[in-house]
């Protein structure tokens, strides 16, 4: 019963993936050129270099499959992939946490879209899977011969690394937690032998992922650590839950608040002993995390849905009667409907936007070069982000873009020596500031960095007016996205921006 709901209940949260020419997640569009160049090996303005990086879950899968398949469809197979590791590894989890299969994780695909989702964060999502499914794995084997163990354990490691750095962090405190209880009973009974064991036995897993980061750390982005304040740390707990309409999604949160805090008061939620401490350590780790980190941004706000995944895992209800629980399931899947009737909805809706805006980048000539201007505050999820969709010209027609995600010591994809100073000098927000200040050419000559570029994006989640400029030609024009040609023959090279 529970794995045939768990089939109903993906193949309902996948109707939304698939119904829609282009998923409305924010990193998306910059992940599907990233997987393009992968899958071709590089082209004239970029090239690959495999390394053993924490973030390769979506570069190791995709670029296969497009082989076989579009790279459309091999993108969204791994969009499935995410829901069906993260529910299903909270199955897993529960099953052998509380010793029996109960229809009650199944509340985890309430969370599958969620902000940390629409943000477009696929491999820490992915690799969130697999550490659920990695820490059920280890508490399954803890029977077993120890050398197995070790081994599973160490692939289990190993995947949950090279999916995510912060999907690693999540499953290194799990496991702590989880041999937290019996090796401070065995400290405290003094059974020296036992506790050495469980050490020799849990530590060899993380040895590889150890010296693979303490090997590429170097180049990883040295960016300064910044933290949110604590009232900040509160609404975050919201992300977990938060698609696109706040009221009912905050009505949907405190009604799963208020169904567990009873179970919790009326002590009718049971809570397996061995994740009890991995919760709290969870949660604490949630606290007490910054919110950028070497270079990434959104450390904190990746952990509040880890946090209620692994707390559904560990818990099991006892409700007063099969009336009641059966209440609470109609519910629970009238909510899910909802939701995802909305998710629907909204992508719908994005997906006519993109339409014609993939009209436009398909009209541009092949290998030219799209230089990039939007706002500072344009990278917030929105019904329809369109603050990367311009990178998609990397995958459709071979332009260089200077915004694809190509960090040393995050992605496997590099600019090529010649073409990396050219995305430096075309910062999108500066040339935002410096295109749209107001001024015509005559007044403001247009940056030097745009003498290399044959054309120019502009995108708002605003409609775009942008000001009247002799050295810039309508190319392709909507509301708020919109491409101009940039003239190369009527002196319009000024200083750099």
């Amino acid at each position: 019963m529970v794995w045939s709901a768990f089939a109903l209940l993906l193949a309902l949260a996948a109707a939304p993936v698939f119904s829609t020419v282009l998923p409305p997640l924010v990193d998306y569009p910059n992940h599907l050129a990233r997987m393009h160049l992968l899958a071709e090996g590089g082209d004239a303005f970029y090239s690959v270099h495999w390394a053993p990086l924490p973030n390769l879950a979506e570069d190791l899968i995709v670029p296969p499959l497009a082989r076989v398949m579009p790279l459309n469809i091999a993108a969204k197979l791994f969009l499935v992939m995410i829901f069906a590791l993260m529910a299903g590894g909270v199955i897993w989890l529960n099953r052998v946490t509380t010793g029996g299969w109960q229809l009650w994780p199944l509340l985890g695909f309430l969370f599958l879209y969620n902000r940390v989702f629409l943000w477009g964060f696929l491999n820490y999502l992915f690799g969130l899977g697999v550490a659920l499914g990695g820490t059920a794995l280890w508490l399954a084997l803890e029977g077993r011969s120890w050398w197995f163990r070790m081994a599973s354990s160490s692939l289990a490691a190993l995947a949950c690394f090279f999916s995510h750095i912060a999907a690693f962090g999540f499953y290194a405190l799990v496991i702590l937690g989880v041999e937290a209880l019996p090796a401070i009973a065995e400290l405290r009974g003094r059974q020296w032998r036992s506790l050495d064991r469980r050490i020799a036995i849990a530590a060899p897993q993380f040895v590889a992922p150890g010296a693979l980061w303490l090997g590429i750390r170097h180049a990883a982005p040295t960016a300064v650590v910044s933290s949110a304040g604590l009232w900040r740390k509160a609404d975050l707990l919201f992300s977990a839950f938060d698609n696109y309409d706040r009221a009912f999604d905050v009505a949907c949160f405190a009604l799963l608040l208020a169904l567990i805090g009873w179970l919790l008061w009326t002590r009718r939620l049971r809570m397996g002993p061995r994740l009890v401490p991995a919760v709290g350590i969870v949660f604490a780790a949630y606290l007490l995390l910054p919110t950028q980190i070497y270079g990434g941004s959104g450390a904190d706000r990746r952990l509040p849905l880890a946090f209620f995944l692994l707390l559904i895992a560990a818990s099991a209800p006892c409700f007063p009667s099969r009336r009641v629980a059966a209440t609470v399931g109609v519910v629970a899947a009238s909510v899910l409907v909802v939701r995802l009737s909305m998710v629907e909805h909204v992508w719908r809706d994005a997906d006519r936007v993109y339409s014609a805006d993939l009209a436009g980048i398909d009209a541009l000539p092949r290998g030219s070069k799209l230089a990039i201007a939007h706002p500072a505050d344009l990278f917030h999820v929105e019904p329809v982000p369109e603050v990367h969709l311009p990178v998609l010209a990397i995958a459709r027609r071979g332009v260089f873009v200077p915004t694809l995600f190509a960090i040393e010591g995050q992605q496997p994809v590099a600019l090529k020596p010649a073409f990396a100073p050219l995305a430096d000098t075309a910062q999108p927000q500066r040339l935002w500031k410096i295109l749209m200040g107001g001024q015509t050419v005559e007044q403001a000559p247009l940056p030097a960095a745009l003498e290399h570029y044959n054309f120019v994006a502009f995108t708002d989640k605003r409609p775009i007016h942008a000001p009247p400029n002799r050295c810039l030609a309508p190319f392709f024009v909507q509301p708020t996205f919109q491409i101009f040609t940039v003239a190369h023959d009527l002196d319009c090279a000024g200083p750099a921006g």
